[in-house]
């Protein structure tokens, strides 16, 4: 039986064949009835029976002829024998598959590869000894037949690549050859011994001649090839495969894996904490431990402070014990000491490290012993500062008031020495002695020991003080061991056992925030608050109006006594606050000290971001931990930091200020006084020429370049640093503007203009002026002027492009930075703006409490009328009435509190004008009274009459807010007050504002020098400030684990995956890609979970 490959032409047979006998259902006798089912799926290239092909031909066939006569022999003749048959091969059957070995040959294998490798291991680490070579066998020879030695001459031996078997092979070649020279020789000169002896001769020796000529010819051409083997061979590419690989660790990298794997999972929460929070508190000892930069994201109401302590508070406890056990076990000792030397080696250094932890104990216990001392010592006498107060009530005199406003002599930079670096100082000798060793002045060289202390700490980061008291709340419920193992002689308890150590915690402020001076705190603003400080600590300053509360020689106790109450309990800002005003000492100042002995330190953003603060307060955070809490605001607060701006209306107030000054002072101003002030007034004049350039420009904003703001008259030639450094050091702008109020206020004639700028801020308008050239000074490429007309008046600003590079300094300097939130979706941006230089970045997205069937989340990509896409360009009449709709089909169903998120507060207050002149505001409002957000109106208040609305009804209501307005952050609706939230449209920044034009080319500008292509950055640096704002928005709903709410997108792009991507991964889980989208199906999913959750 010859089996043949199915062609292309019959396997077209083969089908209709098939067709043909299930239609007919013909069980013809004279055909060989076949397994259609089987014949049926044999495809082109499969093997088919020459008898059955045949059978098939002929059915075809036969039926083609009687079917039809006009197409009857036109098919008859595609169905023939040979049609199907052409191009088909004899098919060839694949070789049978190969028998499974046996057991018994699986295990003779496996035994014989086990021994190869076994074999292939020991030559590894015990390689062959290799072959002697003939140098080594006669050490002598080669310097005994090397020409360049033999004469004299001293050369290193050359490199010998010959063994000794090699010699011995060529020497037997030589005997052989020899051998034969001379055996042929003897048989030629035997066989002619008829001949005569010269012939004889001549004849033996020319004969041996040709065999060792022909034996020398033979080798030479073995040699030749063996040479072209080998040549050969190199050139040959020689190809190896990795089977498989192991890794030899070295002792220490064992000890770091070790140490590693044995990472506490213990972290003392004080209660039984969630899976997801000890994930968290597990990745964030990690990224402590392996010192990175991590990004870390907690939704609201998951317990993400007290995650952030335990875990940040944990390693550090275990760091300090850790360093213990590695310092003792550092001591070097010789190997030829007794054991019994390392071993009081080991103990004297455990004893030293013990005693290095407890004298800090015991400084402060030496600090409330010289407390008490001085109580005692002055138990009968007042002190000063209260004799004082009487004098600080004092009116000052006329001439007293117009010596205050006088300007200082002051000296140039080379001619003076900073407060601090040398012998001179603002300050009187023994205050400057005492804040010297307090800290309160860095000093290039310290000869306090007691200021060398610096303990292991971590920063702890919060945008507000509310939010840093909130914490601290949550660390007083910590209690962890000691940082110190016990005593070995001691009775080794374990943790849970061991007596808990207090946190040294200390919370740090700025003077508007710990000052306790009430002529200071009643001026308000922070700029005013901190000059006046400054002014009251000036050595030309009358003693009885200093400030009575500044630490001094008189008051060291107080100042102990302080930082003994500051570290000994957790207490917040307004707590040291408290204890300063008790203790009758600046807790500004106080606190000082006690920040290199504090295990946690508190602090805001603008103590921490701004260099300058840091450097102010002594802060340094090289090897340190730094978490940052609220991270998601963290670039912006960079950029604010570092951005100012000035208006017209400041500079023109200005230079009337200096005006009326110089008017009253000219004559006494001296020096550097009246050089300095002269650039002042100019640097004010340029700024105001280049304003007045704008009045014809028809724009009401664009870019410009620094120069174009000092092309003044002599401005070219004024020293920015030392000008700004001026104005600073002689408080220029507090003396000015002091000065001016008073004529101002005497004359009773303040001008439209001045009554605005004061009644807008305290500020003095110098310091303004002051803010702006230091950005002047800045480096081009990070950042950018701007001016715009806003409100009759024109405003310079400069805009912070690059945050990265004023936060890298922490980066660098940092052990670890830990950048936590509850919304730091989407994370992409953080790596791309903060932190393009590093190479690597830790991240951490945990979800939330609540189950599955708490949250629903549906978008609504359509309604009746089409697509919903809210866009700029399709805000009118006819888009707010579509969402009115939407809302009306929700509300019904939603219990309790339904809040909305408008894009800004134009749109809302569109919305409010299209839904009060038609029906849907009042529809709305038969379902839930409605508040209305607005610019100017109080927060406070539209919040506090929607919560009464809800606790009140049974029906809800309605609160319509704005993405990044006054309402969607910081608000807790938690409960009924946010059983669903609505987000309309997506809140996209402005992009053609001259600000953003210049964002966009910056950031496009660093990813093409990347290999990026155009616009790709900027866009997606766009979309992730727009869903920061709505993850932001969305996390204010679910504040606990029982919460349970229900979230509604509104509009088609949020359906699109690149948006869903950007929004939290605990909201992903509730929001399935196949879920409804259309208006009445999605208020359909919103009736099913209010009835379920009842």
């Amino acid at each position: 039986m010859v089996q043949l490959t199915i062609t292309s032409a019959a396997g077209l047979a083969i089908a209709e064949y098939c067709r043909q006998k299930k239609a007919r259902q013909d069980h013809d006798g004279q055909a060989k009835a076949f397994d259609l089912e089987e014949l049926s799926k044999a495809d082109i290239g499969s093997p088919i029976d020459h008898h059955d092909l045949l059978e098939i031909s002929k059915y075809l066939v036969r039926n083609s002829k009687t079917s039809d006569e006009a197409v009857g022999p036109a098919a008859a003749r595609a169905w023939r024998l040979d049609i199907l048959l052409r191009g088909a091969t004899v098919y060839q059957p694949p070789p049978p598959p190969k028998k499974e070995p046996t057991p018994e040959y699986k295990a003779l294998m496996r035994r014989l590869r086990q021994q190869e490798e076994e074999r292939q291991y020991e030559r590894m680490i015990n390689p062959v000894h290799p072959p002697e070579t003939f140098g080594q066998r006669f050490p002598s020879a080669a310097y005994a037949f090397n020409p360049a030695t033999s004469h004299g001459a001293s050369a290193a031996d050359e490199v010998d690549d010959v063994t000794y078997a090699d010699v011995n092979r060529q020497m037997i070649l030589i005997i052989n050859v020899l051998i034969s020279i001379i055996t042929c020789s003897v048989f030629i000169w035997v066989a002619a011994r008829r001949w005569s002896v010269p012939s004889r001769l001549g004849l033996s020796m020319s004969g041996s001649g040709l065999v060792a000529a022909a034996e020398v010819a033979i080798y030479m051409g073995y040699i030749r090839r063996l040479n072209d083997a080998r040549q050969k061979e190199v050139k040959k590419v020689e190809q190896k495969e990795i089977v498989e690989t192991w890794v030899l660790l070295s002792t220490l990298l064992r000890i770091k894996i070790a140490t590693l794997m044995m990472a506490p999972t213990d972290y003392h929460h004080p209660y039984q904490p969630y899976d997801i929070q000890q994930q968290f508190m597990d990745a964030m000892y990690a990224c402590i431990e392996d010192g990175n930069v991590g990004i870390f994201e907690s939704p609201t109401g998951t317990g993400k402070s007290l995650s952030l302590i335990c875990s940040s508070l944990t390693w550090l406890r275990e760091h300090k014990r850790k360093e213990f056990d590695e310092g003792v076990a550092a001591i070097d000792v010789d190997d030829d000491e007794p054991d019994w030397m390392a071993e009081h080696a080991r103990d004297a250094r455990q004893r030293e490290m013990r005693q290095m932890r407890e004298d800090l104990e015991a400084r402060l216990q030496s600090v409330r012993e010289r407390e008490d001392r001085a109580r005692e010592r002055h138990a009968n006498v007042e002190p000063q500062h209260k004799r004082r107060k009487v004098a600080l009530d004092a009116e000052l005199t006329l001439a007293q008031e117009d010596e205050q406003y006088m300007l200082d002599e002051y000296e140039s930079e080379d001619d003076r020495t900073k407060p601090g670096s040398g012998t001179k100082s603002e300050y009187s000798t023994e205050t400057t002695k005492l804040m010297e060793r307090l800290g309160m002045i860095q000093t290039k060289k310290q000869d306090s020991a007691d200021v060398d202390i610096d303990e292991l700490k971590v920063f702890f980061c919060s945008r507000t003080h509310s939010q840093l008291s909130q914490f601290v709340g949550e660390l007083q419920r910590v209690k962890l061991p000691p940082g110190m193992p016990p005593e070995p002689n001691a009775t080794a308890p374990s943790d849970d056992t061991q007596a808990p150590e207090p946190v040294k915690q200390l919370s740090l402020g700025s003077r508007k925030n710990l000052c306790i001076n009430p002529k200071v705190t009643k001026l308000g603003n922070q700029t005013a608050i901190n000059e006046r400080c400054i002014e009251l600590q000036q050595s030309s300053t009358p003693a009885e109006h200093k400030c009575p509360f500044l630490p001094n020689k008189e008051n060291e106790d107080l100042v102990l006594d302080f930082r003994d109450h500051a570290l000994a309990k957790i207490r917040d800002i307004e707590d040291l606050a408290n204890v300063g005003a008790r203790l009758a000492i600046c807790p500004y100042y106080a606190s000082r000290p006690a920040i290199g002995q504090a295990e946690m330190v508190t602090l805001p953003y603008p103590l921490l971001l701004q260099k300058s603060a840091r450097d102010a307060l002594g802060i340094s955070v090289k090897g340190h931990v730094v978490v940052i809490d609220e991270a998601h605001n963290l670039m912006n607060a960079i950029e604010g930091i570092y951005s100012t701006q000035i208006s017209e209306t400041q500079l023109r107030l200005a230079r009337e200020s200096l005006m009326v000054y110089l008017q009253r002072f000219r004559n006494r101003l001296k020096g550097s006084n009246r050089v300095y002030v002269t650039q002042v007034v100019r640097i004010i004049d340029s700024l105001l020429s280049f304003i007045s350039t704008l009045g014809g420009v028809a724009a009401t904003g664009g870019t410009l370049e620094p120069g174009q703001l000092l092309a003044g008259k002599a401005v070219d030639q004024v020293n920015l640093s030392k000008l700004v450094r001026y104005i600073s050091d002689s408080k220029l702008a507090r003396k000015v503007e002091g000065y001016a109020s008073t004529v101002t206020a005497a004359q009773s004639v303040l001008t439209a203009r001045t009554k605005a700028v004061q009644t807008t801020s305290d500020v003095p308008t110098l310091t303004h002026l002051q803010n702006f050239l230091m950005t002047l000074m800045n480096p081009s490429a990070e950042g950018r002027f701007f001016w715009s007309k806003e409100e009759n008046t024109t405003i310079v600003r400069y805009m912070l492009l690059d945050p990265s590079e004023h936060f890298r300094d922490i980066v660098r300097d940092a052990r670890a930075v830990i950048l936590a939130g509850g919304t730091m979706s989407p994370m992409d941006d953080y790596k791309q703006q903060l932190f393009p230089y590093l190479t690597s970045l830790e991240t951490f997205s945990c979800g939330h409490l609540i189950p599955a069937g708490n949250l629903l989340v549906r978008s609504i990509a359509a309604d009746g009328e089409g697509a919903l896409e809210l866009n700029y360009k399709s805000r009118d009449t006819f888009t707010f009435t579509r969402i009115g709709k939407a809302l009306l089909a929700i509300a019904p169903y939603v219990r309790g509190g339904l809040v909305v998120f408008m894009p800004s507060y134009g749109f809302l207050e569109q919305v409010a004008e299209s839904w009060r002149s038609q029906s849907i505001a009042a529809d709305l409002q038969k379902h839930k009274p409605i508040f209305w957000d607005s610019r100017a109106g109080s927060a406070e208040a539209t919040f506090k009459a929607y919560s009464e609305a809800i606790t009140a009804g049974q029906k809800g209501a309605v609160l319509l807010s704005v993405i990044g307005g006054k309402l969607s952050e910081g608000i807790n609706f938690s409960d009924d007050l946010g059983r669903c939230v609505v987000v309309v449209g997506l809140p996209f920044p402005n992009l053609h504002t001259p600000e953003w034009k210049a964002k966009m080319q910056y950031i496009d500008s660093k990813a093409m020098a990347r290999g990026e292509p155009k616009g790709k950055a900027s866009r997606e640096h766009a979309e992730n400030v727009c869903m920061r704002s709505v993850n932001q928005a969305i996390g204010r709903v679910i504040r606990h684990k029982d919460d349970w709410a229900s979230i509604i997108l509104m509009d088609s792009r949020y359906t699109q995956q690149r948006i869903r991507a950007k929004l939290p991964g605990w909201m992903k889980e509730s929001a399935p890609s196949d879920s409804p989208t259309n208006v009445q199906k999605v208020a359909e999913d919103v009736r099913g979970f209010f009835s379920r959750k009842g």
